[in-house]
């Protein structure tokens, strides 16, 4: 799928932007009532996808199994102000949730044996994993113009 780019940045610095973050994804997705929902999850980044892990059950995966569309921000939350947001297409899969939980982990938490990491293990059986296939992105930078705060 082409990836629709807008905003400063080109692609090899949304992917590198991207493959450094180690902040949550937000989510926008249509919950069963119509309505939008946001939801952050882990995610690592890899070739215009984002992968990420739910419990099977989770409220996230009945959304993206009943509605597949989804936007999303990938930012901080500090000045200066940059991100991506944009939207994709989201596919579960029964296959592949317990190696991305692991690999997602060792990217956000950098070890195994912290209560948190051993209690999503526990379950990692019970994981799909989420694939999110990127149909367009937009970056912002306000470095810039923010300098005098940063």
């Amino acid at each position: 799928m082409d990836i629709t780019i807008k905003g400063p940045w080109r692609r090899r610095d949304i992917d590198n932007y991207l493959d450094k973050s180690r902040i949550p994804i937000r989510l926008g997705c249509i919950g069963g009532d119509g309505f939008p929902r946001v939801v952050s999850v882990w995610f690592k980044y890899a070739d215009g996808s984002f992968y990420c892990a739910s419990h099977k059950d989770s409220s996230l995966v009945r959304m993206l199994r009943n509605y597949n569309r989804v936007g999303f921000e990938v930012a901080t939350n500090e000045p200066p102000y940059l991100g991506v947001r944009g939207q994709g297409i989201a596919e579960v899969s029964g296959e592949g949730g317990a190696e991305t939980l692991r690999q997602l982990i060792d990217n956000y938490l950098g070890r195994t044996n912290s209560e948190l990491a051993q209690w999503l293990l526990s379950r990692s059986d019970e994981e799909v994993l989420i694939r999110i296939e990127v149909s367009r992105f937009f970056s912002w930078d306000y470095s810039k113009r923010m300098q005098a705060i940063a």
